[in-house]
């Protein structure tokens, strides 16, 4: 899914938003860092590889890949993706 980057920093924001909720607290901040970054993480982790065979679909399979999107608006095109391009800072720690 080429999120490494991406991934990074809001693994970086969510451990800042757990320090500063714990007071700085980096053993009591960990754990709902942690918590909260594991099912996104592997999530994409899990899902780039199928990602990655669907972008570069060639012949027949391309066609299957293509004929959902016939039609759409182009501000429609990212919507299965929604879920990893709406992360926020203000939700990212796990209730």
């Amino acid at each position: 899914m080429g999120q490494g980057a991406c991934t990074a920093l809001e693994d970086a924001v969510t451990l800042g938003e757990a320090l500063r909720l714990s007071d700085n607290d980096v053993v009591r901040a960990f754990e709902p860092s942690q918590r909260s970054r594991s099912d996104r993480t592997t999530r994409i982790v899990l899902g780039s590889p199928e990602m990655g065979r669907i972008y570069h679909a060639k012949g027949i399979e391309r066609l299957v890949r293509n004929d959902p999107w016939h039609g759409r608006i182009p501000e429609r095109f990212s919507d299965a993706l929604e879920w990893l391009c709406s992360w926020k800072v203000d939700h990212c720690l796990a209730d």
